[in-house]
């Protein structure tokens, strides 16, 4: 792989030893993946130091220790605990003061402390043709395929990049692998953020690592539809991009989105959106210990609908509902007076978590010491199949999969309620 006199100075120490030990693994990733050079990179979205994984707080504190600094605009993912209150989830206090060890590392290194899986909604939002990079398959998506932007799926890499502004080409920072693999021709009613969820849900299992084109749908879906879609193609299957002609940059029409003729369509029909909603839909509807929306992590649009759903409503005494979202969307909507009302109504919002990725999930391996436990859960009413699916893979509970308007009149109502049932 050519490297620029820069590059060889990094990887000699010239700007530190954290920067120099980022930079030979960088190499090695470039060297694996046959990289012809390596490209600058505009924006990074890096790892927060997951205090639930024994040992990852440290991947983070001991480059702080090494002086690490981030050089690009970088912002952290999604943490195990809410760092602006923590009691909310009823998390232990010992992981509470782990996860802010990492907290503390990244503001030493200079890193935006977003904790959330969408940053695009807190602010980030890197233009058409920026090379960046992501440790998040939700962010990859929504960036490579709405805004245009590219990355791949980067891992802890994402963090070396974000210390030295430098990644390998390859992969999706490569044009030939921008185009469609798959046509898609959806013929399902969407009506709703999570039907979208679930279209997307199916398609990733059909097209793998693929790159889905999808023809253009009757009405022009919205930013979070897009989000929502994306976060599902990712989740079933490997996607990093798909492409919406018309809608996403920059191929105005199905003909241009792929490298040669169209391959036959791939339809999607209601059974197919009904099928995901029933495979993540089992237990019993009046044994339901928390209702969750907000995953990926809620934009400011969908903090308004949440509370329009639970205006002059009340949250059943029985059921705990979880509305999360980043701590910047959190600081507006509470700006709007829109956090209030939800807290009135008896929700918890959280920042910085989700029940996924809290002291629930039973698939970590923390320190003994942290003494966590995660508490005994009986089914999670849901309104995204992304989550829906990382909750039966880590907390191992039964599922309640429905829109956002069913997991509300849940809530309220203490039972689960179908997405057809719906006020």
């Amino acid at each position: 792989m050519e490297l620029t006199a820069e590059d060889q100075a990094l990887l000699d120490g010239a700007k530190g030893p954290a920067a120099a030990r980022a930079m030979a693994d960088l190499v090695r990733l470039g060297e694996a993946y046959d990289a012809p050079d390596m490209v600058d990179i505009g924006y990074a979205h890096i790892h927060s130091g997951m205090a639930l994984y024994q040992g990852d707080v440290e991947l983070m504190t001991d480059l702080a220790d090494a002086g690490a600094k981030v050089i690009v605009p970088s912002s952290a993912n999604i943490a195990n605990a809410d760092l602006v209150n923590w009691q909310a989830t009823g998390a232990p206090e010992a992981l509470f003061r782990l996860q802010s060890r990492a907290a503390d590392a990244h503001r030493a290194m200079g890193s935006a402390s977003a904790f959330t899986c969408t940053p695009y909604w807190a602010g980030h939002w890197p233009t058409w043709n920026t090379h960046m990079v992501s440790i998040e398959s939700t962010v990859t998506i929504f960036c490579n395929s709405v805004l245009g932007a590219r990355s791949n799926r980067d891992g802890f890499f994402a963090t070396y990049a974000a210390l030295t502004g430098r990644y390998p080409r390859f992969g999706y920072h490569l044009e030939a692998n921008r185009r469609g693999t798959h046509l898609v021709r959806i013929e399902a009613p969407l009506e709703t953020i999570s039907d979208w969820s679930c279209l997307g849900f199916h398609v990733g299992a059909e097209v793998g690592g693929g790159v889905p084109v999808f023809e253009p749908p009757p009405r022009r879906p919205s930013l979070d539809e897009l989000d929502a879609l994306g976060a599902a193609l990712a989740t079933s299957g490997g996607v990093s991009m798909f492409i919406l002609p018309g809608l996403t940059p920059p191929f105005a029409d199905v003909a241009a989105a792929f490298d040669g003729p169209p391959p036959p369509a791939l339809s999607v029909g209601a059974s197919d959106v009904a099928e995901v909603y029933a495979r993540f839909t089992t237990g019993p509807g009046d044994a339901v210990d928390l209702v969750h929306v907000g995953c990926p992590h809620a934009s400011m649009e969908e903090m308004r609908l949440y509370a329009g759903l639970l205006d002059g409503k009340r949250v059943h005494s029985d059921i705990e509902l979880w509305v999360t979202t980043s701590r910047t969307v959190r600081r507006m909507a509470e700006e709007a007076g829109l956090v209030q009302s939800m807290e009135r109504a008896g929700a918890r919002v959280i920042s910085d978590t989700c029940p996924m990725s809290c002291h629930f999930a039973r698939t970590v391996s923390p320190d003994p010491a942290l003494g966590v436990v995660p508490p005994p859960m009986r089914a999670i009413v849901l309104d995204s199949a992304k989550q829906a699916k990382y909750v039966r893979d880590m907390i191992r509970c039964d599922t309640l999969l429905t829109s956002a308007e069913g997991a509300i009149a849940s809530a309220v109502a203490g039972r689960f309620v179908p997405r057809e049932a719906g006020p």
